[in-house]
């Protein structure tokens, strides 16, 4: 059994690993954004505070927000999934996109956005691709309408079915480099024959062994979990509230039938009424069922 390795795709470790090693970095946008290397001459880190080095301090929003000689570009991991995802993104990129324009400038001054998305889960059930891009243009022709949107998502799931020449190509080796868990896991990304991932796999193996670097990573990791406890027992939560308020719904509606037809709830065509309503408020047939019997 192999060493005990903290994991990239925490987003604490994967700002920390980032933010502490530039050239790799540099690498790294090169090789996912399909950007030249020899013409990345300027990184600039907008957001450059590392995270907590204790368990009390806050964690927020843990993004890597980068000028790249001009073209602004924010990559973040998201290791649960999120229903309203795409307005989350645009949401994000749209903050990024007007961020830089200052008083006095012409929207024409706006710099290219590139907002960058790997998950850990699967976003697009029906492409077997791990790395989408959304780009805006025209419906028929196709026609790019601005080159200064652009939002990209690799989902980390899908990596391992495409490679290119019996290897996998470099977007994929950097999410198999990510998404590793097991020392076994990152020998095996220094198979693909990308030097830069000597140095990557081996920085990750310093901090694996940094009782700092672990511990923060455990932080995060229960943060993680415990917000999304609260997230499902806030909607557990919320489904008993909405279920016991369409039962209260459902019998005030019954009585209201009732004294107005002046027939029993029990006859055919009131029971098929109210079946009709409360179907329509969302309620399972198993509580129908229990309202009606009541």
């Amino acid at each position: 059994m192999g060493r005990e390795i903290v994991s990239i795709k925490i987003d604490v470790i994967f700002k920390k690993f980032f933010m502490e090693n530039p050239d790799i970095l540099k690498v790294f946008l090169s090789d996912i954004l399909d950007i030249p290397l020899d013409s990345i001459r300027n990184i600039q880190v907008m957001n450059p505070e590392l995270p907590p080095e204790t368990e009390e301090g806050k964690f927020g929003r843990l993004d890597l927000s980068l000028d790249v000689d001009g073209t602004l570009v924010d990559v973040e991991i998201q290791l649960s999934y999120m229903s309203d995802f795409r307005e989350r993104t645009l949401f994000y990129w749209s903050k990024l996109y007007t961020s830089g324009l200052k008083k006095g400038e012409r929207y024409g001054d706006l710099k290219k956005t590139i907002a960058v998305n790997i998950m850990d889960h699967t976003i697009f059930k029906n492409r077997e691709q791990y790395h989408t891009e959304i780009v805006a243009a025209m419906s028929d022709t196709h026609e790019v309408f601005s080159d200064k949107f652009s939002i990209h998502f690799f989902e980390l799931n899908k990596v391992k079915a495409h490679t290119r020449g019996g290897k996998l190509d470099r977007k994929a080796v950097w999410m198999e480099f990510i998404k590793a868990d097991s020392e076994e896991d990152l020998e095996k990304v220094r198979e693909n024959g990308m030097d830069i991932m000597d140095k990557a796999v081996n920085i990750v193996f310093d901090m694996s062994d940094d009782t700092k670097t672990r511990e923060l990573a455990r932080w995060r990791e229960k943060s993680l979990l415990d917000m999304m406890s609260s997230l499902d027992t806030a909607k557990n939560e919320g489904i008993n509230i909405g279920r016991q308020e369409g039962i209260n719904i459902g019998r005030q509606e019954g009585v209201k039938i009732g004294r107005q037809e002046g027939v029993k709830i029990g006859r055919d065509e009131e029971r098929a009424a109210i079946i009709s309503k409360l179907k329509l408020s969302g309620m399972t047939e198993e509580d129908i069922n229990r309202i009606l019997n009541l």
